[in-house]
């Protein structure tokens, strides 16, 4: 090792505990040999600050977990499984894949994440999955776990925290798990920065809080149990009931707190509402999915005459669409929905402003930024409406767009944290 960037501080702060022993120690070194990779590799000319120290710790925290078997990462890549029929987005996993051991798609897997939660998120983008730097750090970095593997040590406090001998019925000790689970644990990045955010923007509207400690204090709890995680959209209180074995005494009591914390019901009355708007969109679309136009005055009068809605204080926001260009669609779940970007990248042949060149470039917003609902979007890519969005890739135009149309649903969930819910 060349030098020393990570100490058991900096470690620690992935941990559910504050005294570091001689297990610690060993992951410290792992992730100070991930920073040297790094270096080596030159991948960390891409972070900033301590980012690189992050993604350091978080991947050598990977390597903990599969070794003492606490069972979070497993998780994520049998839910996946579950989910949409294979292990991991992005990367297919060859006959040598174990769900129970350290896999490089997994590694390469991680290290996207990582990029996209930091360098993709300052620059704006989606990072290619298929970057050379991260693909050569990822080869490395699995070589150094193989070499480790039959020597690392089993973190056993780590192992304790899903054990059926810890009792989580007891006052306060849910709380802990979560909170650590939503703010420290290795597989989320953005969770502090996104209570900083909630709580800057409550003090923004109403700067003369007199309780700012308060504040701080509910949006902390309020997110930890609703807030939907970059993986797969789910809330750290679905990752813990999934994560703790079915064996387990409390299992539950964490389905019961899933259910008190999940809001995914709509009201019979909005049901009703919606799908009453969906037929009269239907029948005044002669057919069409989507209707288009740039002219606004055009909209009101399909809405009012063919429709048959009026333009009442609900629609109050349609003189800000003046002179865009406009598509209305309405789904059974969704009721009656406006677009208003990147609507040439909609390949429809009743679409007057499809352009393939720009479809090519603005396709994959629909997927990462939610121009549409999740219910509009599974049509819209099941129909090959969005076939033309793709992102940029080194190999093939071909494996640029299988990279968005293979993993759409992820992808979708990942950046929007929001899904359909069936």
């Amino acid at each position: 090792m060349k030098n020393i960037k990570i100490y058991p501080n900096d470690w620690l702060q992935l941990h559910p505990y504050k005294q570091s022993g001689t297990t610690d120690l060993y992951y410290t070194n792992i992730a100070n040999r991930i920073y040297d990779i790094m270096e080596k590799t030159g991948l960390i000319f891409s972070f900033e600050d301590d980012e690189p120290k992050q993604i350091c710790t978080r991947m050598a925290a990977y390597f903990e977990d599969v070794i003492s078997q606490t069972n979070i990462w497993r998780t994520f890549i049998t839910t996946h499984k579950e989910m949409f029929g294979k292990y991991l987005p992005f990367y297919t996993p060859d006959d040598h894949y174990y769900d129970d051991e350290v896999n490089l798609e997994d590694i390469r897997f991680l290290l996207w994440h990582y990029t996209q939660q930091y360098h993709g998120y300052r620059k704006s983008t989606f990072v290619n999955p298929d970057n050379a730097t991260n693909e050569k750090t990822g080869k490395l970095i699995y070589q150094l776990f193989c070499d480790e593997w039959t020597t690392a040590p089993e973190n056993e406090t780590l192992q304790k925290l899903f054990s059926p001998e810890i009792s989580y019925t007891e006052p306060g000790r849910y709380e802990e798990l979560l909170f650590w689970f939503h703010y420290n644990s290795y597989l989320f990045t953005d969770h502090s920065l996104e209570l900083t955010e909630r709580v800057k923007e409550i003090l923004q509207k109403d700067p003369y809080q007199e309780n700012i400690n308060r504040i701080i204090i509910q949006q902390h709890q309020f997110l930890a149990y609703t807030d939907h995680t970059a993986l797969l959209a789910l809330t750290s209180p679905e990752w813990l009931y999934r994560i703790l074995p079915a064996t387990h005494p409390d299992t539950n009591a964490f389905k019961l707190v899933v259910e008190k914390s999940t809001y995914k019901m709509i009201s019979d009355e909005i049901k009703s509402k919606n799908l009453e708007s969906y037929e009269k969109f239907k029948k005044a679309a002669d057919g069409k999915l989507l209707v288009y136009s740039q002219d606004l005055n055009e909209i009101k009068e399909f809405l009012t005459e063919k429709v048959g809605i009026s333009l009442d204080k609900e629609f109050h926001f349609l003189e800000r669409l003046r002179g865009k260009k406009l598509a209305i669609y309405a789904t059974p779940e969704d009721g009656l929905m406006f677009m208003d970007t990147n609507i040439e990248a909609i390949k429809d042949e009743n679409n007057p402003f499809y352009d393939e060149k720009l479809a090519g470039e603005k396709g994959l917003s629909f997927f990462i930024v939610g121009h549409c609902t999740p219910s509009m979007l599974k049509i819209l890519e099941e129909k090959g409406m969005l076939a033309d969005a793709q992102t940029k890739s080194t190999v093939s135009v071909e494996r640029g767009k299988a990279i968005i149309h293979d993993d759409w649903q992820f992808i979708n969930r990942y950046f929007t944290r929001e899904y359909l819910y069936e």
